[in-house]
Formats: C-alpha cells, sequence, structure tokens
C-alpha cells in the first residue's frame, strides 16, 4: 500500500491541488528522451533552480511552456502531456481531470504538465544546481524566465 503511495504525487498551482499517478520508468525514459531531442534540456535546469528558491517555479513553468510550444512538434508535446497527467486528479476528488476540463485555460494545464516533469524529474534537480553553480550557467537560465 505505501508503494503505491510513493507513485502518487502532488503539485498545487492557483490554489488548487492536483494529486497524479508517476508514470512508469519506461515513460519516463521516453519523455526524457523527447525532450532532449528538441533541445529542451534547460527546461530540467530551470526547474532544477525553481527548486532552490532562486526563481518561482510558476514563472519557470510558465516560460517552459512556450519553449516546449515553440520546439517540439504536436505528436512529441501530447505525447509528454498525456504521460505527465494521463491520471491527474484535484485533491478530495475520485473523479479524474482531463485536458478537456481546462477549456479555456490551456496554459492553466500546460503549466500543471511542466510541473509535473519537474516533480517526477526531481532527482534531476541536486546534480544540475551543482553543475549550474560551477558553470554560472544559473544567469542564463534565469534570464531567459523575464516576460516578454
Amino acid at each position: 500500500m505505501s508503494d503505491a503511495a510513493s507513485h502518487i504525487r502532488s503539485i498545487e498551482h492557483d490554489g488548487v491541488t492536483y494529486r497524479f499517478a508517476m508514470p512508469s520508468a519506461e515513460k519516463q525514459r521516453a519523455v526524457l528522451f523527447r525532450l532532449g531531442k528538441y533541445g529542451v534540456e534547460p527546461m530540467i535546469r530551470g526547474l532544477a533552480l525553481a527548486e532552490v528558491g532562486a526563481a518561482s517555479s510558476f514563472m519557470v513553468a510558465g516560460g517552459i511552456v512556450g519553449t516546449m510550444l515553440s520546439r517540439m512538434p504536436e505528436d512529441d508535446f501530447n505525447f509528454v502531456c498525456d504521460s505527465m497527467l494521463g491520471k491527474l486528479f484535484k485533491e478530495g476528488s475520485a473523479t479524474p481531470v482531463t485536458m478537456e476540463d481546462f477549456s479555456g485555460r490551456l496554459k492553466t494545464y500546460f503549466t500543471l504538465v511542466v510541473m509535473a516533469l519537474g516533480n517526477v524529474f526531481e532527482d534531476f534537480t541536486g546534480l544540475l544546481t551543482l553543475f549550474q553553480k560551477s558553470t554560472d550557467s544559473a544567469e542564463v537560465v534565469g534570464s531567459s524566465q523575464e516576460p516578454g
């Protein structure tokens, strides 16, 4: 039972807590390969920065949504979204939330996808943060998050 609970993650956005089931390790690997294929690796570094408090995770996620939309073909983007939030619930509800529930608020849905990526791939953050400090790459990532 506790093993199953360890595969349920939570993210909060606009005062709402969402629960989602972590994708399988195989799907996680496939997501990472898709992100890397389109040069979205700075996204993971940006999420690492947000984890250490250098930037708001919401602001970082918002910037990353634009990067993903501009670089990834629709099929790969859909795969990432479906893999991350295929089993999404609002806290306290047993009814799954789908992309359709975000009609007119797709940026919110896409932001949740990115925040879920940061949550699922949290084991990358420590390594990436050390890498950023050793290469001074943190400023580059932070500067791309300014509103444009």
